[in-house]
């Protein structure tokens, strides 16, 4: 099964998703992302994209940030 990313997920499934990926996170970096506005968020997700094409591996996206 092909996942279809342009369809909504249903409720539960988001909440058990955000919960398991909000895990393990600092506290600090868990209230930023609660204070983000929907356009700062819009702004992480474009940066997050544009790593993710680039051709960084992951563990070099924090030192490349910072």
């Amino acid at each position: 099964m092909t996942p279809k990313y342009d369809e909504p997920i249903p409720e539960h499934v988001a909440q058990y998703l955000a919960r398991v990926a909000l895990a393990h996170i600092p506290a600090s970096v868990y209230e930023t992302l609660l204070s983000l506005t929907p356009e700062e968020l819009a702004v992480l997700e474009r940066v997050g994209m544009s790593f993710k094409e680039s051709e960084f591996e992951s563990h070099s996206w924090m030192y490349v940030i910072h």
